[in-house]
């Protein structure tokens, strides 16, 4: 067999091995558990948004403030105050990651509802958990939400569903995905974030699309009183699926309107019209370990801190205007966590992402319109063929040589190649977070094609000596045919 033949057929072998291994959840599981953490470890921290806080319920707040170590144990008028100093500097949206299922005394209650109501725009978390009831279909979730007082009074309530086991957590959604689809906590502050450009997002519509302008409320003020954002988010995603073509519209209107409109809020509504536009389930892109967030601590939330940031201490500066604030547990020591999960930036410490920062993560990803993108199956499928194909032909020409010759080019093949391929799935994903597979091409596809070339090798060498020896046999002894056959390709390989 010739040389390109042995390659074409080199080059099959190695396609479909990584063809078919990537087809396997397996394999799905390795490029998402492996493959997608070296890419993250390889970028590193970036950047992110300004307009997203973290408000750390932490011990040390608990310190300050002379409470429990558990958050659920504290005053409610407490929340009820920092609401209003949060809305009261210009706060957006404030979504609470802490769960108010219990009434408290009726005092505190009433202080945290007023609060809440009069600020207008805070969304509290609803909990996700099995009936465990008889006759329950398998798999059914029943949200539970906040105490009536409580839930009456927020703009919205929205669930933020995360395993419940120790897998690694990579993706967020849109909607819930028990079955009763409604917007999660990061997609919900998405939308009361957003409320500001509700009117120009209407004016859009009005523009592209005149008969569904009816179908929504016709004012920021009037989506509170028919039915909450909930019931807008819930509207706008099925406009949004049933005209597949709607969102590329309104962007293109939108660029239209770019020179004459502020930046910022055009921003914020492509971001908005964005989301509405994607799957329901998204990849994260994380920012960085624990912490990488702005975060804040819940005492000086509460301006409790002036002094010490004068002084120089390490908290970020207390202004809100603007911002999307999110509140929950954020510990700076793994043994004081009780709220968290594993991702690709869970610290050799044991330090983990808590569940409001991956919120506070995926309302980010979703402001700026940035999340991982995986390959398109058929093209995953394509790389990892025409990478095996490379591959082969790489190592199929290399010059016959001695052993150290021939180890030396294998190596140099072999590095380069995978340092090669590992730096163009680097900058595509540090660039457009872009995930092309990784462990299948470097881990299996490299050594199946260094190991087939060795192979191929090896019994091309024998066989040519096998050959000499028989010729040589013709002329002399059998154990000197065999020596001299042994010198003769010595002598070749120098």
């Amino acid at each position: 067999m010739s040389i390109p033949a042995k390659a074409l057929v080199m080059g099959i072998v190695t396609a479909l091995v990584g063809v078919l291994v990537s087809i396997t959840p397996y394999g799905m599981d390795l490029e998402e558990d492996i493959g997608l953490g070296w890419l993250f470890n390889l970028r590193g921290v970036r950047p992110a948004p300004s307009e997203v806080v973290v408000v750390t319920t932490d011990r040390k707040s608990a310190y300050d403030l002379g409470l429990s170590q558990e958050p659920w144990k504290w005053p409610r008028s407490l929340h009820g105050r920092l609401v209003r100093n949060l809305a009261h500097q210009g706060a957006t949206v404030i979504a609470f990651d802490l769960f108010f299922k219990e009434a408290g005394p009726p005092d505190e209650d009433r202080a945290f509802a007023d609060a809440v109501r009069e600020a207008g725009n805070v969304v509290l978390v609803q909990k996700m958990t099995r009936p465990g009831e008889k006759g329950v279909p398998p798999g059914w979730l029943l949200l539970v939400g906040p105490t009536r007082q409580l839930a009456e009074a927020a703009a919205a309530l929205a669930p933020n569903p995360l395993p419940v086991v120790q897998s690694r957590v990579s993706q967020f959604w849109l909607l819930e995905p028990s079955g009763v689809h409604l917007a999660t906590l990061p997609f919900t502050a998405l939308q009361l974030h957003a409320l500001a450009v509700y009117e120009d997002l209407l004016k859009l519509l009005q523009g592209v699309e005149p008969e569904l302008f009816s179908r929504l409320p016709s004012s920021a003020k009037a989506v509170h009183d028919e039915g909450g954002v909930q019931t807008l988010a819930q509207k706008l995603r099925e406009i949004f699926r049933r005209n597949p073509v709607l969102a590329k519209n309104l962007l293109a209107e939108l660029e239209g309107q770019r020179a004459v409109s502020d930046s910022r809020d055009t921003a914020v509504l492509a971001s908005l019209i964005k989301a509405y536009s994607r799957s329901d389930s998204q990849y994260l892109d994380f920012y960085g370990p624990p912490r990488t967030i702005t975060t804040i601590r819940y005492s000086c939330a509460l301006q409790l801190c002036a002094r010490e940031e004068e002084n120089g201490t390490d908290q970020p500066s207390l202004d809100f205007a603007g911002k999307a604030v999110f509140i929950g547990s954020s510990e700076q020591v793994q043994s004081e966590q009780t709220d968290r999960y594993h991702t690709v930036f869970t610290s050799e410490g044991g330090l983990y992402l808590s569940g409001v920062e991956i919120a506070a993560t995926a309302f980010g990803n979703l402001l700026e319109d940035r999340r991982v993108r995986p390959l398109k199956l058929w093209l995953h499928l394509l790389v990892v063929a025409m990478w095996g194909m490379l591959l082969s032909v790489a190592f199929a020409v290399l010059p016959l040589g001695n052993l150290l010759r021939t180890a030396a080019s294998l190596g140099v093949v072999y590095l380069g190649a995978g340092a090669g391929y590992l730096g163009m799935a680097y900058y595509v994903f540090e660039w457009q977070a872009l995930w092309f597979p990784t462990v299948v091409p470097l881990a299996l596809q490299l050594h199946v094609g260094l190991l087939g070339t060795l192979f191929w090798r090896y019994r091309e060498a024998q066989r040519e000596r096998e050959n000499i020896q028989t010729s040589l046999e013709h002329f002399f002894p059998r154990p000197f045919a065999e020596q001299l056959s042994r010198s003769v390709k010595a002598i070749e390989a120098k």
